[in-house]
């Protein structure tokens, strides 16, 4: 057909292919259309630089665009952003192997599984599967009737190719990629919930068991995109959601014919705003925040790809979604990348040299958020970066090296990526204060200062990997908060499972709206109409 031909990539270990192209079309389209998914955090605005491949057949002259982000000896050997690669005959690329994360990441956890808690060997064994359905991340757990988790798996949100944060994949549905997006997001789930099944097999459970219900977790604009659920009022004020309630679907109608799933029960739980989804009303059950009396106010923190936070008790509280941008989970980093193996977390110094270490002790291979975050504080300490945020002269062009790739190449901080993190430090910072002064002012007639916080909760990776130190030093958070701190790890995914073994143990119907209580305790806040947000915001950028 005029104007469609091959165009072909393949792998640095040989493997390949070929996709329909379409002339004049960017090869970043080209790929996602066929289903292969290379990182693009800005959906292709040409903005992040992370779409990297090296041409290696019909090349044509680097744009000035491209030129900010590839250095003259990778552009010499050919290596261009994907996003600005036009379609042409005779085109050839090589794919980094890294861009590639359908696969599904395995991570069986070492627990005692009871085989008396699941009804026995000999009768009908019913199981579960817990989904946090994250931006950046998805995981997934197999859980016996009595809440035990069997194994658990994780894999790359493949949305990602289409924007790393909530807003570009928003923006992505409603200029007509809804449907693709959804064929995204199902993907992942379906080869997650493929190899819990077949994990399954292999476990010492009755010959019976089957997957009987699934409950999945997620913010409320990665339930939207699963449901196909139009985006359209919720990506421009005043952000109206089309659902926000407990959702209760059979396998079927969500996937398509899966063996041990296809009669399950998909159990969706309900948000608490367009900006604080049902993995926060998970959260909130899973981390211990509700035992809160009600006369001391504790804090809910969730840095992932947004700044989700609650204020409050066990008899009510305020949530809120602060402006932090997807810095916290590595996107938008020049050398960012999610909490994954060889993502540098953790930098200091010994005799004037940069030590990192890295999540899984494997090599570094890119910098997450924690990890960005531990970097600004120890240049701080060597007098490499003052308050305002300002690199010392001699690294203000080329930025701060913390370690190698493999390929040689270097893994640095620059300027412009500490701006990042100021954003995000700032608005988070700004946001638990103002939330904070809120919700005393009206349940206690009076304010108080964060240090009167009875404990604050951090769910998430980057919780996970943040030292108490750093987040303090920083002033991420104030300094009394470092003996109240309470890492959560995956609280959303936990609270999916509680809702599960909920079911099990009351043997609730999948309309048992467990989390209702929850939900109607909470107060939304917008924080960027808060006049005193706006003000702690320019305040906090300093570190």
């Amino acid at each position: 057909m005029d104007g469609q031909f091959f165009v072909e990539w393949e792998m640095g270990d040989g493997n390949g292919g070929r996709v329909l192209a379409f002339l004049g079309e960017s090869l970043l389209d080209a790929l996602r259309r066929d289903g292969i998914y290379i990182e693009s955090p800005c959906n292709g605005n040409g903005t992040c630089g992370k779409c990297l491949v090296q041409v290696l057949r019909g090349n044509e002259e680097m744009t000035l665009q491209e030129r900010r982000f590839i250095t003259a000896d990778k552009a010499a050997a050919g290596y261009r952003l994907a996003c600005f690669v036009k379609a042409k005959p005779g085109l050839k690329a090589r794919l980094s192997k890294s861009d590639f994360s359908s696969a599904p990441q395995m991570q069986t956890l070492n627990l005692p599984f009871d085989d008396t808690s699941a009804g026995g060997m000999e009768g009908q064994m019913e199981l579960g599967i817990a989904v946090d359905l994250g931006s950046t991340t998805i995981a997934a757990a197999l859980l016996d009737d009595g809440g035990n988790i069997l194994a658990q798996e994780s894999a790359v949100n493949s949305q990602r190719a289409y924007g790393a944060d909530v807003l570009s994949r928003i923006q992505a549905a409603n200029d007509g990629l809804a449907e693709r997006l959804r064929e995204c997001v199902c993907g992942d789930l379906a080869r997650l919930f493929r190899s819990l099944c077949a994990r399954m097999r292999k476990l010492p459970v009755s010959p019976k068991a089957r997957i009987s219900k699934i409950a999945i977790a997620g913010n409320t604009a990665m339930l939207h995109l699963l449901r196909g659920y139009s985006c359209k009022k919720l990506g421009q004020a005043p952000f109206e959601p089309v659902n926000l309630k407990q959702e209760s679907l059979t396998f079927r109608e969500l996937f398509w014919d899966l063996d041990m799933c296809k009669d399950s029960i998909v159990c969706l739980l309900p948000g608490l705003s367009a900006f604080v989804g049902a993995d926060i009303t998970a959260g909130l059950y899973s981390s211990g925040f509700l035992d809160t009396p009600g006369t001391q106010v504790s804090c809910f923190l969730d840095l992932g790809t947004n700044g989700e936070m609650a204020v409050g008790n066990k008899e009510g509280f305020m949530t809120a979604s602060a402006p932090a941008g997807p810095a916290f989970e590595g996107a938008g980093l020049s050398c960012g990348m999610p909490a994954s193996p060889g993502a540098i977390a953790s930098v200091s110094f010994l005799y004037n040299r940069a030590r990192v270490q890295t999540v899984g002790q494997k090599k570094p291979c890119g910098i997450c958020g924690s990890g960005a975050l531990s970097a600004v504080a120890a240049l701080r300490k060597e007098g490499l970066l003052d308050d305002g945020g300002l690199l010392a002269p001699e690294l203000f062009e080329r930025g701060f090296t913390l370690a190698k790739n493999k390929d040689g190449s270097e893994i640095c901080l620059t300027q412009a990526d500490i701006r990042e993190i100021q954003l995000a430090k700032a608005a988070v910072r700004a946001g638990v204060e103002t939330l904070f002064s809120r919700f005393c002012k009206e349940r206690f007639g009076k304010e108080l200062g964060l240090d009167q916080a009875a404990h604050v909760y951090l769910a998430g990776g980057f919780g996970h990997y943040l030292p108490k130190d750093t987040a303090a030093e920083v002033g991420l958070f104030p300094l009394e908060w470092k003996e109240k701190i309470v890492s959560c790890g995956n609280a959303s995914l936990k609270g999916a499972a509680a809702f599960l073994k909920e079911m099990a143990k009351e043997r609730k119907g999948a309309d048992g709206d467990f989390f209702k209580g929850i939900v109607e305790k909470n107060q939304t806040v917008q924080l960027a109409k808060d006049e005193r947000f706006q003000e702690l915001f320019v305040e906090r950028m300093r570190f």
